[in-house]
């Protein structure tokens, strides 16, 4: 429960930051340019959600393994306290809940940049 509050208030919190940077970058107060900002906000938390998710289903991993295990092989001065086949894998230190809130928080703003947009071309 207390995860699910956090969301929403975050999701809060991100209305209020484009709603001052809205009145302080706008040249003109109207419902285009809040548009823009809720899109420049919306999209980068879909961005970041995106490449997490991206990230988190392992397409980078065997990338990573192939490139430590290459520096192994073509170092010159060993490290042998540095063990590369224990080094977690990037799809191993993303976590569920912070994918989780980029996602979400993407998805919500997406969503009412959407409804803004079909008010804006009704009217």
């Amino acid at each position: 429960m207390v995860h699910n509050k956090s969301r929403w208030t975050m999701l809060l919190v991100n209305i209020v930051i484009v709603t001052m940077l809205f009145i302080w970058l706008a040249p003109v107060y109207d419902l285009f340019h809040y548009i823009n900002h809720l899109f420049y906000i919306a999209y980068f938390y879909l961005f970041i959600g995106i490449l997490m998710w991206i990230i988190r289903g392992g397409f980078f991993d065997a990338i990573t393994y192939s490139f430590r295990r290459f520096y192994n092989n073509v170092a010159k001065e060993k490290d042998y306290l540095d063990d590369w086949k224990d080094k977690p894998l990037p799809s191993q230190t993303i976590r569920k809940s912070w994918l989780g809130f980029f996602l979400f928080n993407g998805g919500m703003l997406t969503a009412g940049l959407l409804a803004l947009l079909a008010i804006y071309y009704t009217m």
